[in-house]
């Protein structure tokens, strides 16, 4: 689980999902939040914890979360129902891993208890502000991409121990976020299955945000149809050290 303190006033705490990958048979999926000392305000009610689930943490929510007592605290862990329709949590394979942002926010990374352990199937971003509703500046917890990268090597860690498709997933979640490194990755394995189309799309994707590799990897492809004039535009982009001639760009 995730535990924050508020000490003894008053805090807006923003999640807002960012991806879900419920294990097979899992009918849903989200976030339980308890608070210890103190109280969170959902429809003008104060209760002692509240469950949120995927599709309402797709949009983002928001709570006033408030101590009565100086060591007034939050927790927050998975939430689930099984196969056979019962609401689990604490049990099984639950966990969490909890990674800082540049933004201040954190980027939980949620296992559920039903099968091994994957820390993708539920990944949300959790931002706390001092305040009151009327108060507080409004920030837009989805707005930071810092996650993509964290996206990318959760994916890297799932190709090392075999499940590919799972990385991919991961990698085309974090490519689709801008991140270079990840297009490139699925061009790569789609160029291995043979998926010529796919492996193009995502190197042509990747080299036009400078990725070397990709660029190298779509000339020796561009070759391979007999594109030969393009194929030397991308081999000399790529031969540019750590550069990008806008030239280059194709697209």
């Amino acid at each position: 689980m995730y535990t924050e303190q508020l000490g003894d006033t008053t805090a807006l705490v923003t999640m807002t999902l960012l991806s879900a990958a419920p294990p097979l048979g899992v009918r849903g999926l989200g976030i339980g939040m308890s608070v210890v000392d103190g109280h969170v305000v959902l429809d003008g009610r104060r209760l002692a914890g509240v469950d949120v689930w995927s599709d309402a943490l797709a949009s983002g929510v928001t709570f006033e979360v408030t101590a009565t007592a100086p060591g007034g605290m939050f927790t927050v862990t998975p939430v689930w129902v099984d196969a056979l329709g019962e609401q689990k949590s604490w049990t099984g394979n639950y966990g969490i891993l909890v990674e800082p942002t540049p933004s201040g926010a954190i980027v939980l990374w949620c296992s559920v208890g039903e099968g091994p352990p994957n820390f993708a199937n539920l990944v949300l971003e959790l931002s706390t502000v001092a305040g009151h509703p009327d108060t507080a500046e409004n920030d837009d917890a989805g707005g930071d991409p810092g996650y993509r990268s964290a996206l990318y090597d959760l994916g890297v860690a799932m190709y090392s121990r075999g499940e590919e498709e799972q990385a991919c997933g991961l990698w085309a979640q974090a490519a689709e976020a801008g991140h270079a490194g990840a297009a490139y990755d699925l061009g790569v394995v789609r160029f291995r299955r043979g998926d010529l189309g796919e492996a193009e799309r995502w190197w042509r994707t990747a080299a036009d945000r400078r990725e070397s590799r990709a660029m190298s990897g779509l000339a020796e492809l561009l070759d391979r149809q007999g594109n030969h004039a393009e194929a030397r535009v991308w081999r000399a982009c790529a031969a540019e050290e750590r550069g990008f001639d806008p030239s280059c760009n194709s697209s």
